[in-house]
């Protein structure tokens, strides 16, 4: 599990967060949901421990603390959602490779890359990739590490709506084999249909909603909490 207790953080001179507590657990989704500048991809760098943001308080990832950097990068993968993860001048296959190695994974890439799509532009070098084929590329980086916790800073943007699909089938498939997903993003209906219960941030404090007891949209939420 995961687990945020009494946190607080801030970037630069703003304070995003005062003294919230949160817990992911395995086999979850949970959405991210704010405005831009609230706080949403500091806070998920912050947990994966490649953040430049002033934390306090307690992080632990079952039972591992940032203290144990190796062992909390190994458990947690962040992908951002603009691309800054990938090498211009490397190919989508030697991306995978990479990763495969780094994280010591068993997946089998070819079949990784086909589910994702990635199969299609492998011997591409990022810099001759569309938008769109950059993130299908960060999300296969993201499936093949097999972290136990997946942190996806807009992890849909630039698909278009069959790459959606897709990885939405492959997150929903992903949990239901125990992996953990924190999701930010701004696409409200994918977040209705992804996640268990949604986040927002809001004057510095974390609210949780749960779409299915409330009934109520994330899209009716977010102009509820943020309309002024």
């Amino acid at each position: 599990m995961l687990t945020l207790t009494n946190y607080s953080l801030g970037y630069r001179h703003k304070p995003l967060l005062d003294h919230v507590s949160l817990s992911i657990q395995p086999g979850s989704i949970t959405g991210l949901v704010a405005p831009n500048g609230h706080g949403k991809t500091t806070l998920l760098k912050a947990i994966a421990g490649c953040g430049d943001g002033r934390a306090s308080g307690s992080l632990a990832v079952d039972g591992i603390t940032p203290r144990d950097g190796v062992a909390l990068r190994r458990a947690i993968f962040y992908a951002p959602g603009d691309a800054t993860l990938l090498y211009p001048g490397l190919t989508a296959q030697d991306h995978l490779k990479m990763a495969q190695r780094l994280w010591m994974s068993t997946l089998d890439i070819k079949t990784v890359a086909e589910k994702t799509g990635v199969a299609a532009f492998a011997r591409k070098r990022v810099r001759t990739l569309s938008q769109g084929m950059k993130q299908q590329l960060a999300l296969a980086i993201a499936y093949l590490t097999e972290a136990p916790y997946l942190l996806l800073d807009e992890p849909m943007n630039a698909l278009d709506p069959t790459n959606v699909q897709i990885n939405s089938d492959i997150l929903r498939a992903l949990a239901h084999r125990g992996t953990a997903i924190v999701m930010s993003s701004h696409i409200l209906d994918n977040v209705d249909a992804l996640a268990d219960r949604i986040i927002f941030i809001k004057d510095q404090k974390l609210l949780e909603h749960d779409p299915e007891a409330s009934h109520e949209g994330a899209l009716s939420v977010y102009r509820r909490l943020y309309r002024q």
